[in-house]
């Protein structure tokens, strides 16, 4: 399976921190939010990755030149932003469009319970497959709710996307390339025709989409003993 990292966004909600610096370069415990995608997807066994840059793109682009670890294709959005729809339809090539890709956020770090692997293909009929977890109180997340047959719907419920989702790309054909489209609304128009699926998240994730949440984990161990790995696939990776 290939994947597709979502990176082009402008991290306002991290107010100063991102002025100068691209939200996934951010760090915490040494590790920018971006590199621990990227090891996650090597844990994955995933192929070849798709990364949509464009706040600050240059950075990421310098930052991932000296990478080895899997192929790694930047697509650079140069002129606006495209959204996550947008920004996938634009990048992929077409001739990949046969099989579903990873699709991850690197504003969440994830955790999954040991020997957890995403879905390498979805059931019949389905477009989309997300993971889920329990909406936290006072966050303002699109409700979500499962039904018996592990279809969504959209707008009620107790689960949230979290941010990981397996993708049939060919649910994106109908979009014009280099245009703007929200992934969201692909979700909510599959969840109307029955054809996105998901499942509770085998684990925990960490959002650090406000600066507030970013500075009150800055003094934790949030890695724990994963980190010396992290910090192992990295040097093997990035080695010159």
């Amino acid at each position: 399976m290939n994947g597709f990292v979502l990176a082009a966004g402008f991290g306002k909600r991290m107010g100063t921190l991102t002025t100068n610096t691209p939200k996934p370069l951010l760090k915490i415990q040494s590790i920018s939010l971006l590199d621990y995608s990227l090891y996650l997807l090597h844990l994955w066994k995933i192929k070849q990755v798709w990364i949509n840059v464009h706040y600050l793109s240059e950075q990421i682009t310098q930052h991932l030149l000296p990478f080895k670890g899997f192929p790694i294709h930047i697509a650079e959005e140069k002129t606006e932003i495209l959204g996550t729809a947008g920004g996938i339809r634009t990048a992929l090539p077409e001739e990949l469009y046969a099989e579903p890709i990873l699709l991850i956020n690197p504003d969440t770090l994830f955790f999954p319970k040991s020997g957890f692997t995403p879905k390498l293909s979805l059931t019949s009929g389905s477009k989309i497959h997300l993971y889920l977890l329990p909406a936290p109180e006072g966050q303002n997340y699109t409700k979500i709710y499962i039904q018996k047959d592990n279809t969504l719907k959209f707008g009620e419920g107790t689960f949230y996307y979290i941010g990981l989702a397996i993708l049939d790309p060919t649910c994106l054909v109908t979009l014009e390339k280099h245009k703007y489209y929200d992934l969201s609304d692909t979700f909510k128009e599959c969840s109307e025709k029955g054809q996105i699926t998901g499942e509770i998240f085998p684990g925990e994730v960490l959002d650090l989409g406000t600066k507030e949440l970013w500075d009150s984990y800055q003094t934790k161990d949030v890695f724990g003993k994963e980190l010396e790995k992290i910090q192992c696939f990295l040097r093997s990776s990035y080695m010159a």
